[in-house]
């Protein structure tokens, strides 16, 4: 029960930090930060890897323009991975100067 209680509050606040998140870092399929986002040749669009995954499962073919598309296909993202992780970075740490100014 406390690991569970525990898990959850990381939860909410992780969901508190992404509130306010460009939407640049946000899946356009399904609006939620991305965790792991990659790049669709096919379309140029950036969505995260779980999305892509399993729209492929069902239909495989890009979301955006219907080109057919490989899971093989999809390319990381790691520029903008990067610029999310030093965001989430930034707002962890301000996170943590406001509460020891509370």
């Amino acid at each position: 029960p406390v690991l569970i209680e525990a898990a959850a509050l990381g939860v909410a606040s992780d969901d508190a930090l992404f509130a306010d998140a460009p939407d640049e870092f946000l899946d356009p399929l399904v609006l939620t930060f991305m965790t792991d986002p990659v790049f669709l040749p096919t379309s140029g669009k950036i969505v995260d890897r779980a999305t892509i995954a399993q729209h492929l499962l069902n239909d495989p073919h890009d979301p955006f323009n219907r080109k057919d598309l490989t899971i093989e296909q999809i390319k990381p993202a790691i520029e903008l991975k990067n610029k999310m992780k030093l965001w989430l970075e930034e707002k962890r740490a301000s996170e943590d100067v406001n509460m020891k100014d509370t």
